[in-house]
């Protein structure tokens, strides 16, 4: 079973690049990728420029056969529905946060929303207030 978030940056017009993310949503997976190989705004745009993700993975990497799990692992990259099983490039692109958890919970059916703003990574939860990742990750134990 999936756990769908929704990974996203605020630009400096205030507006908000998002992709969806299918599998491994949760703080101590996907959470923890981001705070720690997602950190900078080149890496987070690189990531977001493949729109829609499959699993997330500690590096970008390169193509790869979408079914190919015993390489996908090895590599530990993430797996992109456009890049790698060629759907069709999906890029949100958001006016605001209330936008943002409209399009995570109505569209995406996400239980998490990560959201990169000011050079810290953010998380909407269950609890539908964002908190620093590094709090939820520290909380969870998760480093």
């Amino acid at each position: 079973m999936a756990t769908r978030a929704v990974i996203a940056k605020e630009q400096p017009n205030g507006q908000i690049k998002a992709s969806y993310l299918h599998y491994d949503g949760y703080p101590e997976h996907a959470g923890a990728i981001l705070s720690k190989h997602y950190t900078d705004d080149v890496s987070i745009d690189l990531l977001l420029m493949h729109g829609d993700i499959s699993v997330l993975g500690e590096r970008i990497g390169i193509k790869i056969d979408f079914n190919d799990f015993k390489l996908l692992h090895e590599r530990k990259q993430c797996r992109f529905y456009h890049r790698d099983r060629k759907n069709e490039l999906v890029l949100e692109v958001l006016d605001d946060v209330c936008e943002l958890e409209t399009f995570g919970k109505d569209d995406c059916a996400a239980e998490y929303i990560y959201l990169f703003k000011e050079g810290e990574w953010y998380i909407l939860g269950c609890s539908n207030d964002y908190e620093l990742l590094e709090e939820r990750l520290t909380k969870l134990e998760v480093k």
